[in-house]
C-alpha cells in the first residue's frame, strides 16, 4: 500500500531481486545479479566488493547499505543461510559504518533477529529466566532478552530523530523500493523506520511476556480527538511495554505531521492509531467507541482517499458486530467514492464477501417412508436446484469418509441424474444464513445416490458452490455394535417402517487392503441373520482388520456409515458398577443452585446384563476450580438407583470449572 519493505524482506529471508543502480557502477550490478542467478555467491562478493568503496566515497548510502547488506547474504548462503552467522556480521558493519547509514542497518539487524526468534519461536517459549544474566551467544537466550534485543536495535534506528526527519525518503530509494501509494505518506526516513519499529511493536510476540503489565483502556484516550490523544501521558511502571511504545511512536509522528500542507501522513497515521487501539485496547465499550472514532473520523475528513480505508474499517467493525446491511452500505460508499484507491478496493472485496451466494444442503443418510427432509442453509440465493445421481458405492467407498476429490465431484456432474428438481427460497435481505427444511421428493428407486445442490441451474463450477452428500434409499436399517471383549462385531436387520427382525439377509464383511490409500475394499467373510434378525463377525485372521458391512434382502441394500474392527483377543473389564452424575445445567453463576442427579449401575457385558443398583450408599463431593473441596453430601440410592441433590456455588473463590465426584461408593 505504501513504501513497500520490498527489498527488506528480501534480505530477511536471505533472496534478493536486484534493480539497476543508477551511476557508474551498473554494470556492476549488472554483473550481481547474473551471479547471484547462477549460483555463485562467492564471485557476487567479489563484484560487491568493488561497488561498496565507491558507493560509500560517494555518500550513495543507500546503494552502500545494500551492497553491504547482499554481501552478508551471499557469506550466509556459503554458510547454509544460518542467520547465526549474518548476524555477527552485519553487527560489524554497522560498528565502522558512516552514521547516515546506522539508523537503516539498524533496522535490518532488528529483523534478523526477529526473523531468528521467529524460526525458533518454539525454543524460545520453552526457555525460562534465569537468575544469570545472558551470556553472548544469542542463540541461548531466553523469550525476554531476545525481544529486548529487537527492542534494542528499533530503538538505536530511530536515535537520530532530527536527521532521520529531515531525510526525504526519496534518497533511499535505491533501498526502499516504492508502493503503491504516493511519498507523502512516508515522506521522511523516521516516517518509514517509525512504521517498521511498529510493526514489530504491534505484534503479538510480547503478549507471551509476563512482565507486559501495561494496559490500553478502550474509554481512555485512544480513541479520543487526536489533540486528547496527543496531550495522554500514559502512567506505567512498565517503561518498556511494546505497547506503551507503540502509543509514543503513534503520537511521535501526528506531533511530526500535524502542520504538513499535505494531510496525508497525519491522517494516515491517526487512523492507523485507532486500528492499533481496536487490537490492543480493552473494555466492555471497545467495539462501539471504535466505530464512533471512525464515524468521527470520515465526517471529519470528506475529501481525502484515506477515508476510503476508514469507511473500510467501519464497515468490517459493524460486520463484525452481526449488521451485514450497515456493512454493506459503509463499504459501498467507500467504493463508490474511491474505487481506485487501497481503501476502495479494501470495500469493493468486503461487499463481494458480504454478498456472496452460498448454499449447502445436510440431510439423513438413509431415506425411506416418512421421507427425510432436506435442510438447505443458504444466503444471496433466491432458488436452489438439486440432481440425485444414481452411484455404485464401491466406486466411491473408499473417499465416502473424507470427501469427494475434484476428479470425482466432475464425474457425478457429468452422469445423468436419476431425478432433477428445485425449491424457491425466501430471499436473505440481511444477508446472513438462514436455513429451510424442504421435503425429499418422492419417486427414487431403492439404491445408493449422491443428491448435488447448487444455486447454479447449470451445475458450473466457477462461480457457483456445489454441496453433495451421500444417501441410501432403502427400507432397512442397520444397528451394530462392537463386543470389543470377545473380539466380536454383531448386528441387528430390521424393517425401517415396523422395527420387526429381518431373518435371512445376507451381511458382507468390505474389508479395507491394508495399505492402500484412498482405501479400497473387497468383499470377504459373510454371513445369515438369524430369527432375531441378527448376525455376528469374529476376527478370522487374529489380526486387526478393518470393514464395513453391507447388508441385503429381497434386493434391497444398505452399507454402513462406520467402519468397525476385529482383532487380536485382549482383556477387558466386563464387569463393572458406577455412579453416573448428570446437572441440569452446565453453567452456573454464584449463588446460584446447582441440581444433580446420579444413577448407581451394573453393567456385566459378556452376560448382556445391564441393571441399576437400589440402596447403595454414595459420597459426592463438590470441587472448586483447584480441586479443593467446597462440600460433601451422602446420599442413598432409591428403588430404581437413583439419587438426587443440590449444592451452591460458591461466590467467596476464583470461578471456573467446577466438578462432582463420588469419592466412597459405586
Amino acid at each position: 500500500m505504501k513504501r513497500a519493505r520490498i527489498w527488506m524482506m528480501a534480505v530477511w529471508i536471505g533472496f534478493l531481486a536486484m534493480a539497476a543502480m543508477a551511476g557508474s557502477r551498473d554494470d556492476l550490478w549488472k554483473q550481481v545479479n547474473d551471479a547471484i542467478d547462477k549460483g555463485l555467491p562467492k564471485t557476487a562478493m567479489e563484484i560487491l566488493d568493488q561497488i561498496i568503496p565507491g558507493a560509500l566515497e560517494d555518500r550513495a548510502y543507500a546503494e552502500a547499505t545494500k551492497a553491504i547488506c547482499l554481501k552478508i547474504i551471499q557469506e550466509g548462503r556459503i554458510q547454509g543461510n544460518q542467520l547465526e552467522e549474518m548476524i555477527p556480521l552485519l553487527e560489524a558493519q554497522i560498528a565502522t559504518a558512516p552514521e547516515a547509514m546506522k539508523p537503516v542497518m539498524e533496522t535490518v539487524l532488528a529483523h534478523w533477529y526477529w526473523q531468528y526468534f521467529q524460526a525458533n519461536r518454539y525454543r524460545f517459549l520453552q526457555r525460562t529466566q534465569t537468575g544469570e544474566a545472558p551470556g553472548e551467544d544469542f542463540t541461548t537466550w531466553d523469550l525476554a532478552r531476545i525481544l529486548a534485543e529487537i527492542d534494542e536495535h528499533f530503538t538505536l534506528a530511530l536515535a537520530a530523530e532530527a536527521d532521520l526527519k529531515a531525510t526525504p525518503i526519496s534518497e533511499w530509494d535505491d533501498l526502499i523500493e516504492k508502493g503503491t501509494m504516493p511519498d507523502a505518506y512516508r515522506p521522511t526516513l523516521y516516517d518509514f523506520l517509525v512504521h517498521d519499529a511498529l510493526t514489530f511493536y504491534n505484534s503479538g510476540e510480547q503478549a507471551a511476556l509476563p512482565e507486559e503489565t501495561f494496559e490500553i483502556m478502550a474509554d481512555g484516550p485512544i480513541f479520543a480527538p487526536v489533540e486528547e490523544f496527543l496531550a495522554w501521558e500514559p502512567q506505567t511502571s512498565n517503561t518498556s511495554s511494546a505497547k506503551l511504545k507503540a502509543v509514543r511512536l503513534h503520537q511521535s509522528l501526528l506531533r511530526f505531521h500535524q502542520a504538513d500542507a499535505d494531510p496525508s501522513a497525519f491522517l494516515d497515521v491517526d487512523l492507523l492509531r485507532l486500528t492499533f487501539g481496536n487490537n490492543f485496547a480493552i473494555g466492555p465499550e471497545k467495539a462501539d467507541l471504535y466505530i464512533a472514532a471512525l464515524e468521527r473520523f470520515v465526517d471529519a475528513h470528506p475529501g481525502h482517499e484515506v477515508t476510503a480505508r476508514a469507511l473500510y474499517e467501519w464497515a468490517k467493525a459493524v460486520y463484525n458486530q452481526g449488521d451485514y446491511v450497515e456493512a454493506h452500505r459503509l463499504a459501498g460508499q467507500g467504493w463508490s467514492l474511491y474505487p481506485k484507491t487501497v481503501g476502495g478496493k479494501s470495500c469493493y472485496n468486503l461487499i463481494q464477501q458480504i454478498e456472496g451466494k452460498s448454499a449447502s444442503i445436510q440431510t439423513e443418510r438413509v431415506w425411506n417412508a416418512p421421507l427425510p427432509e432436506i435442510r438447505v442453509t443458504y444466503r444471496n440465493v433466491t432458488k436452489v436446484f438439486f440432481r440425485a445421481v444414481p452411484a455404485n458405492y464401491m466406486d466411491y467407498a473408499g473417499t465416502y469418509a473424507y470427501g469427494l476429490n475434484e476428479q470425482q465431484i466432475n464425474a457425478l456432474l457429468a452422469v445423468a441424474p436419476a431425478l432433477e428438481w428445485n425449491a424457491e427460497l425466501p430471499a436473505t435481505v440481511d444477508y446472513k444464513s438462514r436455513t429451510e427444511a424442504l421435503p425429499a421428493p418422492e419417486g427414487l428407486a431403492r439404491g445408493f445416490y449422491y443428491i448435488i445442490a447448487s444455486h447454479d441451474a447449470l451445475f458450473q463450477r466457477s462461480g457457483n458452490q456445489v454441496s453433495i452428500v451421500p444417501i441410501w434409499v432403502s427400507d432397512l436399517a442397520l444397528v451394530v455394535r462392537d463386543v470389543n471383549c470377545n473380539n466380536i462385531v454383531e448386528g441387528l436387520v430390521l424393517d425401517a417402517g415396523t422395527g420387526e427382525p429381518i431373518v435371512g439377509a445376507t451381511a458382507t464383511q468390505l474389508l479395507a487392503k491394508k495399505g492402500v490409500w484412498p482405501t479400497q475394499y473387497e468383499a470377504a467373510g459373510q454371513t445369515t441373520s438369524d430369527g432375531n434378525g441378527m448376525f455376528r463377525f469374529a476376527s478370522a485372521s487374529g489380526q486387526w482388520d478393518s470393514f464395513l458391512i453391507v447388508v441385503e434382502h429381497a434386493g434391497d441394500r444398505l452399507v454402513t456409515n462406520n467402519t468397525y474392527s476385529t482383532g487380536p483377543d485382549y482383556n477387558c473389564l466386563s464387569d463393572s458398577t458406577q455412579t453416573v452424575l448428570f446437572t441440569d445445567r452446565s453453567l452456573y453463576r454464584p449463588g446460584q443452585t446447582i441440581h444433580y442427579k446420579g444413577i448407581c449401575i451394573h453393567a456385566d457385558q459378556s452376560t448382556d446384563t445391564y441393571e441399576t443398583l437400589a440402596g447403595r450408599q454414595v459420597t459426592v463431593v463438590f470441587l472448586d476450580a483447584n480441586g479443593q473441596e467446597i462440600a460433601k453430601q451422602q446420599q442413598t440410592s432409591n428403588d430404581y438407583g437413583s439419587f438426587s441433590g443440590s449444592f451452591t456455588a460458591p461466590s467467596d473463590r476464583l470461578t471456573g470449572r467446577m466438578s462432582l465426584s463420588i469419592v466412597s461408593g459405586p
